[in-house]
């Protein structure tokens, strides 16, 4: 009898669980990926999620539905990634994570000018210092779980993979002319009228002046220029080719001989003129040249694909299933429906 008892109220209590799970997709407590072991809810997902905007300077409303979905999707796998990587790696656990956690913690805090600024950073990042501690630690342990499992099953490229990988990529190792100058700028703002471009012009030429009368370069640069970039090098630029300067400064740049200064110009950035110190003449870099850097790309690629085949593994093993929603199909464009899209990093601005 009192075993009938107790597998009625074990029936009951799985009959009572089933009608409570959470059926809204959008309700937090909502579970999107579960495995042996793992459980995502939508909350969880939502607050990696808005961070991931959050480092964009986006907000949700701001991104199509379908970008957004891809960007869940794309978020919720890493987080069982990371779950059932984290699962495996405690299996042999690294006894030192949490000193080692601290100790990279107390090393980016001296980063900061002070502990508040460090308090607003984590502020920023919606997160805390226990979380992050946590983050570093998890962190760590994958990564050992990965230097154990991974890094000994790879191969070392062959000298054959790496000439291969040269001759079947011979775009990437041209290179185009180059010129390594120096320059003095003296800026005129867009809305400047006639005087005060007469006047910043003088004001070039007054500085050219003294250049041609002996005076180093980069003394006048140091004391004239307006550029904040080259200003304090004495106006010396990175090397750069064509296409990197604002046309008129390229224009200049790759016509003036090397050891020679130009006449004052103008650009969009005001009156500038400038030395060339040298030019490199467009090449072909050799193997030999790159035989290091085609070595770590393939050594890159190895991982990837090692760790790939690990991560799908053991997610096979956990039997993890994603429940999350498919994410709606993306709008037509229309004349009158421009594209949406998460913006890429800004390109460094042209002198």
């Amino acid at each position: 009898m009192q075993k009938h008892i107790s597998l009625v109220l074990t029936l009951m209590a799985a009959v009572w669980i089933a009608g409570c799970a959470v059926k809204d997709p959008k309700d937090p407590r909502f579970v999107v990926a579960e495995g042996k072991g793992i459980k995502i809810t939508r909350g969880q997902l939502d607050g990696e999620v808005n961070r991931a905007l959050t480092n964009f300077n986006l907000s949700r409303d701001k991104v199509p539905a379908a970008q957004l979905g891809s960007l869940e999707l794309n978020i919720l796998n890493q987080m069982v990634n990371r779950q059932v990587a984290l699962a495996e790696a405690r299996k042999a656990p690294l006894t030192n994570a949490v000193t080692l956690a601290k100790e990279q913690l107390e090393r980016m805090k001296k980063n900061f000018p002070d502990a508040k600024a460090f308090e607003e950073q984590l502020a920023k990042a919606k997160t805390t210092e226990q979380a992050m501690l946590s983050e570093i630690q998890q962190k760590i342990e994958v990564d050992n779980l990965m230097r154990v499992r991974v890094e000994p099953s790879i191969q070392a490229p062959t000298d054959a993979d790496v000439q291969k990988f040269y001759t079947e990529n011979s775009k990437l190792w041209q290179r185009g002319e180059t010129v390594q100058a120096q320059h003095v700028l003296v800026k005129v703002e867009p809305n400047a009228d006639a005087a005060t471009k007469a006047q910043k012009q003088k004001a070039a030429e007054a500085a050219l002046a003294r250049v041609n009368k002996g005076e180093a370069f980069e003394k006048v640069a140091q004391e004239v220029s307006d550029d904040p970039g080259s200003k304090a090098r004495g106006g010396e630029l990175p090397p750069f080719g064509k296409g990197q300067m604002t046309p008129k400064f390229e224009e200049v740049a790759f016509s003036t001989s090397p050891g020679k200064t130009s006449k004052v110009f103008e650009t969009p950035f005001g009156y500038h003129f400038l030395r060339v110190k040298a030019k490199e003449a467009a090449k072909t870099l050799k193997l030999e040249e790159v035989k290091n850097e085609i070595t770590a790309h393939l050594k890159r690629l190895k991982q990837g694909e090692a760790t790939r085949l690990l991560l799908e593994d053991l997610r096979k093993e956990a039997a993890v299933k994603i429940l999350l929603p498919p994410s709606p199909a993306a709008a037509p464009v229309t004349a009158t429906t421009p594209p949406v899209s998460v913006p890429a990093p800004p390109a460094p601005a042209k002198k």
